[in-house]
This record gives C-alpha cells, sequence and structure tokens, in this order.
C-alpha cells in the first residue's frame, strides 16, 4: 500500500514539474555574408474587430547586442484604422486595471508601419502583468480601436520576455 501511495505522489510530482507552457521562439540568424545578426519574433499578435476588417499586429523586436539580444519595443501593422499613420499611440490596459501608452516615433507614412519603442519600467510591467485590452489610436484621423485580448493571449508578453526559446535558422540564402 505504501508502495502505491509512494508511485502515485511521485507521478503527481513529476507530472506538475513537466507541465510548463509553450515557450515563445524568438528565431535567430547570421547572414554569413554581411556577419550580421538578426532576433525575429516567431509570432506576432493579431488584433482585429470582428469584422476583421481593420486592425493591427504587434511583433515584439530585438536587436543583436554582444552575441545575445536587446528588446528593441514593437513593430506595428496598421491596417484600415485611420488612413496614414502620424503620432499613433498603443494604450495598454492591464488585469489590475493599471495601464501604459506608447507612442510611435518613427514618420508618417501610408503603409502602415508604427514603430514603437519602451522604457525599462514599462517593458518591467509587460513581463509581468497580463494585458486585458490594447487600444490602438490612429493620431492623423483620431480613429482606435480596442481589441479585448482572449483569456489565451493576456499572458503574450509575458512568455516573449521570460518564457522565451532560442531557435537558430538560415537567413543567408
Amino acid at each position: 500500500m505504501k508502495k502505491t501511495i509512494l508511485s502515485i505522489v511521485m507521478l503527481t510530482t513529476f507530472g506538475a514539474f513537466s507541465q510548463t507552457s509553450v515557450a515563445f521562439k524568438i528565431e535567430h540568424c547570421k547572414d554569413n555574408m554581411t556577419d550580421k545578426e538578426y532576433y525575429f519574433a516567431e509570432k506576432k499578435l493579431i488584433c482585429a474587430n470582428d469584422a476583421k476588417t481593420k486592425g493591427f499586429t504587434i511583433t515584439p523586436n530585438f536587436k543583436a547586442k554582444d552575441g545575445g539580444f536587446d528588446n528593441n519595443g514593437f513593430l506595428c501593422k496598421n491596417v484600415n484604422i485611420g488612413t496614414c499613420d502620424e503620432n499613433d499611440s498603443l494604450i495598454f490596459l492591464f488585469e489590475d486595471s493599471s495601464k501604459i501608452t506608447l507612442s510611435m516615433w518613427n514618420k508618417f507614412n501610408c503603409e502602415g508601419n508604427v514603430y514603437v519603442d519602451f522604457s525599462s519600467e514599462e517593458l518591467e510591467l509587460l513581463k509581468t502583468k497580463k494585458v486585458t485590452a490594447i487600444r490602438f489610436s490612429n493620431g492623423r484621423s483620431y480613429d482606435t480601436l480596442t481589441y479585448n485580448l482572449k483569456p489565451s493571449e493576456q499572458d503574450y508578453f509575458i512568455r516573449a520576455y521570460t518564457n522565451f526559446q532560442i531557435v537558430e535558422v538560415d537567413c543567408s540564402k
């Protein structure tokens, strides 16, 4: 009887430790022709309205540094939230009702390209708190879209910045 109970306890304990969340993949490549290194987030967060007629994507951006990488803000793609982009912003609402506002730093464009940086304090919030909603505001047209994250998406930034796996890929082609 003791062996049976011990076996059940051991299986339960080992099973609990083996069930970890899936790591966020960051692809790393070195171009053999230029010797430049790149880090890319494998997955972007897609935020769209119910009709899928407008939305935006957020992709964490990284830069190579000293044999590793640093966080380098977000790359966003705006689709049909206003026409051109200028002075756009993203507002992140966390589960504890705190929020941060991040502003576009790149120049006016009509391609939907929005580049956003964050401070180390803002990164710490993204690494530790679940995001419940994100609002994209077009600073030129004042159009907005608020996207409420699904429960499975709310830890996207936590995984991207704390639970990641580096995957080597070939970018020399």
